[in-house]
C-alpha cells in the first residue's frame, strides 16, 4: 500500500501520543513513588508477531524487554489456551525478558473485528514481590513470585482469584496491586485508542504504517552507521560486589569492544568477570534491553524507537558472565550491573560519534559513583500505619548528566535509563515510608572533573523514624570508580559524597526539638550526631534501630577535556556555589581560591597550573620509545579528528597521530597512541578528599595519559591491577583504507 506522507507523518505522532497517554494513565492510577514520581514504567505498541512498532518516552529497557515476551508468549501459548479480545497477560520471567523479578509487565492482545492486529503492554518496576529481602537471594527462586504468562484479565473479565495470588505473596499487597492494576489501566487507554486509529485511518492503512516504522527506523539506523567512521573502540567498566566466601568487596569489570563496519555495528563483551553466587547478575535478556537502552539515548536517539533500529546490531555476551548468567542464578540488583553495560556501550559510542563530528550527540558518562557499598536503596520495615514497606526511593533519578564537549552536564539532570524520570519527592517519602530527611543536596566535588565538568549527583542525610523493624541492603565498600568514565582528560567520577550508617544517642530528639539537626556530612562526627557503625562480616541485609542516621550519595556525570583548561573564573564560581571544593579547585583545577571570600587570585593560578603540568612531564613514564620529532613541521594535512586533543594527519603518503595543541607526532594510527603518551599513576586517594568509612585501600588507580610535548591530559582511565588485563587499553583504533 502506497501511504500519504501526510497522513504517515499524522499517524506516526498520533501513536507517540497516544503511548504517551497511556503511560500518563498508569502513572495516575498507581501510588508507587517508583512509577508516579519516578518514571519506572513504560507503554508501547507491537505487530501481531511480537515487533515493536513504537515505545514511548517512558523507561527504555521495558520496551525492549517486552518484544522478547511477546514472542516467547506467542510461541508457548499461541494455540493453548490462545488470545482472545480483553485478554490481558501478566508477565515477570527475568530469564525470558525484563531485568529482575521486580520488572512486571501486562500484555494486551488488540482485536480488530475479530482479528489480532496488534499488541500493546505496559510495564513498571515494582517495590516487592515477595522472596527473601533485596541483598540476600542466592537463586531466583528466593525472588518472590515468576510468573511465565498468566491471565490477570480474560475475555474482558477482571480474575480476582489471580490477582490475589500475586499480590498476597508480597509485603505489601495494595502497593503491588496498584501496580498491578495501573498496567491494566494502561492497557486499556492504549487499546482503546489505537482502535480509534484504525477507524480514523482504517486497517490497512495502520498495517502498513507500523510496517513503514518499522521499516523506516531500520533504514535510518543504518544510513547514520553509514556516516560514521569504521573503526574498533574499546572499553573496561568495574564494578564491586560481595565475595560471599572472605565476606570483603571484590572487583569486577565489563569489557566492551565495539566495531563498526559499514552500515552495521557489532558488540562483544568477552572478557567480563564471571557471574556471582549473589544477586549481582544479569540475565541475557536483561543485558540485550541495556544495549538497546544505552543504543537509544547515545546513537539512535533520532530514529523511531521500534525494534527496527536494532536490526544492523549484533551482540555477543559469554555465557556465564555478570551480564549473561545461567539459570537458575539470583539477578535482583540485574538493573545496577545493567547500568555498567550501559556505560561501557556508551563510552565507545561518544568516542566513535567524536571521529564523525556529530559532537552534539557526546555526553561522558551519566552513572559515575566514586565507590559502591554500604546501606543501599532497598529499605523494608514498617511504617509509623503499621504497613509494611519494601524499596522504592528514587532520589537515584536525580543524578547528574555526564559532561560535552561545548558545556558541563546537567546537575541533577535525571537518569539515562528513563527520558521522562523523575526524583522522589521528599515529603511523599516521608509519608509513607519510616524515614525523616534533614538534607537532600547537591554533592560538593560529586561529578567528575574537566574542562566542562559533569553533573552534579545529589547527596542526602535522613534518619530512621517510626519504624522498629527497619533494614536495609547493605554491601562492603568497593573501593574505585564504578559504571564511570571520562572523555578525552575528563575525570570518570567525582570523589565527593558519603555513604555510611551512624547509630545515635537517645537525647537525638530532644537535641532536634530546639531546631538543630545535621545538613552537613562531617557535623555528623564533629558535632556529635552519631557514631559511624560498620556492620561485623558485612551481612547481606542489616536491622537499624530507629533514629538510626544514614548518608547517601547518587551518581555525577564524567567530565570532560583537560581539568586545566577550564577557565579559572568558571571554577571559582563553582566553589562559590558548592559545586567544587577548594582544595579539588587546587588539587586538580589548579586554581587558587580564598576561603573565606571565595575570591580568585589569579597570580596563584598561573603558578599552580605550571607547576601541575611540571609534574605530569616529570612523573609521567614513557612506555615506548618517542618518535623522532624533526617532521614535526611538515605541512600535515588533517585526515580525521579522532579525540579532542589528538588528530589523525597525512603528508607525503605518510600518516601520523598528533597532538593538535602542540604538534608533537605520537605514532602510526596502527598504534595505540596511549604506549606513545607520557603515563602517570595517580592514587585515588590522591583525588578523593576522605578515605572509605571502613579505611580499605581502593582497588585501582587513574592512569593519566599526557602530551609529552605540551603536558595537555588527554585521557584518564581506571584501572584496577587485581584484575589485571591490557593495563593500557587500546580504546581507539580508526581503519583509513
Amino acid at each position: 500500500m502506497k501511504l500519504d506522507p501526510v497522513r504517515y507523518e499524522m499517524f506516526l505522532h498520533r501513536l507517540w501520543a497516544i503511548g504517551e497517554e497511556g503511560r500518563l494513565a498508569l502513572q495516575r492510577v498507581t501510588a508507587s513513588p517508583i512509577v508516579s514520581q519516578g518514571g519506572e514504567c513504560m507503554s508501547s505498541f507491537y505487530t501481531p508477531e511480537g515487533v515493536m512498532i513504537q515505545a514511548c518516552s517512558g523507561h527504555l529497557r521495558f520496551a525492549a524487554a517486552t518484544s522478547d515476551a511477546l514472542k516467547v508468549l506467542i510461541d508457548w501459548y499461541g494455540k493453548s489456551p490462545g488470545f482472545h479480545d480483553g485478554d490481558q497477560i501478566f508477565f515477570n520471567d527475568p530469564y525470558v525478558a525484563g531485568s529482575h523479578t521486580y520488572d512486571m509487565m501486562v500484555i494486551k492482545p488488540i482485536f480488530y473485528r475479530g482479528e489480532l492486529i496488534a499488541w500493546t503492554a505496559t510495564s513498571t518496576h515494582t517495590a516487592d514481590t515477595g522472596g527473601l529481602l533485596r541483598g540476600a537471594a542466592t537463586e531466583v527462586y528466593h525472588e518472590g513470585i515468576r510468573i511465565l504468562g498468566l491471565k490477570i484479565v480474560e475475555r474482558g473479565e477482571f480474575r480476582d482469584e489471580v490477582f490475589r495470588t500475586l499480590t498476597e505473596q508480597c509485603r505489601d499487597p495494595q502497593y503491588v496491586g496498584l501496580d498491578v492494576k495501573a498496567m491494566i489501566a494502561g492497557n486499556n487507554v492504549c487499546a482503546q485508542r489505537f482502535l480509534g486509529l484504525v477507524e480514523k485511518f482504517g486497517l490497512e492503512f495502520v498495517e502498513a504504517a507500523g510496517a513503514k516504522i518499522i521499516r523506516d527506523s531500520e533504514e535510518m539506523a543504518r544510513a547514520k552507521l553509514r556516516s560514521l567512521p569504521d573503526g574498533h573502540w574499546r572499553s573496561r567498566i568495574y564494578l564491586t560486589s560481595l565475595n560471599r566466601k572472605e565476606r570483603k568487596s571484590m572487583p569486577l569489570q565489563v569489557l566492551c569492544a565495539l566495531t563498526k563496519e559499514g552500515d552495521e555495528l557489532s558488540l562483544d563483551f568477552t572478557g567480563t568477570s564471571p557471574q556471582l553466587e549473589n544477586d549481582y547478575n544479569s540475565t541475557l535478556p536483561g543485558s540485550l534491553a541495556h544495549v538497546a537502552v544505552a543504543l537509544t539515548n547515545t546513537l539512535f536517539w533520532d530514529i523511531p524507537w521500534s525494534d527496527g533500529k536494532l536490526a544492523p546490531v549484533k551482540v555477543s555476551i559469554p555465557e556465564g558472565s555478570v551480564i549473561n548468567c545461567r539459570f537458575p542464578a539470583a539477578c535482583g540488583f540485574a538493573p545496577w550491573v545493567g547500568q555498567m553495560l550501559v556505560a561501557s556501550v556508551c563510552e565507545n559510542v561518544a568516542k566513535m560519534l567524536f571521529a564523525a563530528g556529530r559532537h552534539d550527540d557526546i555526553n561522558a558518562t551519566w552513572y559515575a559513583l566514586w565507590y559502591q557499598g554500604g546501606p543501599g536503596f532497598a529499605y523494608a520495615g514498617r511504617n509509623r500505619e503499621g504497613i509494611m514497606t519494601a524499596q522504592g526511593i528514587y532520589d537515584i533519578h536525580g543524578g547528574g548528566l555526564g559532561a560535552t564537549p561545548y558545556r558541563d552536564g546537567v546537575d541533577s539532570g535525571g537518569h539515562m535509563n528513563i527520558p521522562s524520570g523523575g526524583i522522589s519527592d521528599v515529603e511523599r517519602v516521608e509519608m509513607q515510608y519510616p524515614l525523616l530527611y534533614f538534607t537532600r543536596n547537591h554533592n560538593t566535588d560529586g561529578s567528575g572533573f574537566g574542562r566542562f565538568r559533569g553533573g552534579l549527583g545529589s547527596f542526602r542525610i535522613f534518619m530512621i523514624y517510626g519504624s522498629k523493624d527497619f533494614s536495609v541492603n547493605y554491601n562492603p565498600y568497593g573501593g574505585i570508580p564504578q559504571a564511570s568514565f571520562g572523555l578525552f582528560g575528563g575525570h570518570p567520577a567525582g570523589g565527593g559524597g558519603l555513604r555510611a550508617i551512624f547509630l545515635t544517642s537517645q537525647d537525638l530528639l530532644e537535641r532536634m526539638r530546639s531546631g538543630d539537626y545535621p545538613t552537613d556530612l562531617d557535623e555528623i562526627t564533629t558535632r556529635g550526631w552519631g557514631n559511624l557503625h560498620l556492620p561485623h562480616g558485612s551481612p547481606e541485609r542489616v536491622s537499624l534501630p530507629e533514629l538510626t542516621l544514614m548518608t547517601d550519595f547518587v551518581a555525577g556525570g564524567g567530565g570532560y577535556g583537560d581539568p586545566l583548561g577550564r577557565p579559572p573564573e568558571a571554577v571559582a564560581r563553582d566553589v562559590r556555589i558548592g559545586a567544587t571544593s577548594v582544595e579539588i579547585a587546587r588539587r586538580i583545577y589548579g586554581v587558587i581560591v580564598d576561603e573565606k571570600t571565595f575570591s580568585l587570585n589569579a597570580a596563584e593560578t598561573e603558578a599552580r597550573r605550571r607547576e601541575i603540568r611540571e609534574q605530569r612531564l616529570r612523573e609521567g613514564k614513557r612506555l615506548a620509545p618517542p618518535r623522532p620529532q624533526d617532521g614535526k613541521d611538515r605541512p600535515w594535512r588533517r585526515t580525521l579528528r579522532i579525540h579532542e586533543s589528538l588528530e589523525i594527519a597525512q603528508d607525503r603518503g605518510e600518516s601520523v597521530i598528533r597532538c593538535l595543541r602542540c604538534g608533537y607526532l605520537l605514532c602510526t594510527p596502527k598504534e595505540n597512541y596511549k604506549k606513545h603518551a607520557l603515563r602517570r599513576t595517580v592514587e585515588l586517594s590522591e583525588v578523593a578528599l576522605r578515605p572509605l568509612p571502613s579505611g580499605d585501600p581502593y582497588f585501582g588507580h587513574y592512569h593519566e595519559y599526557i602530551c609529552p610535548g605540551c603536558a595537555t591530559l588527554l585521557q584518564v582511565d581506571i584501572y584496577c591491577p587485581s584484575l589485571g588485563g591490557e593495563e593500557d587499553l587500546w580504546d581507539i583504533a580508526i581503519r583509513l583504507d
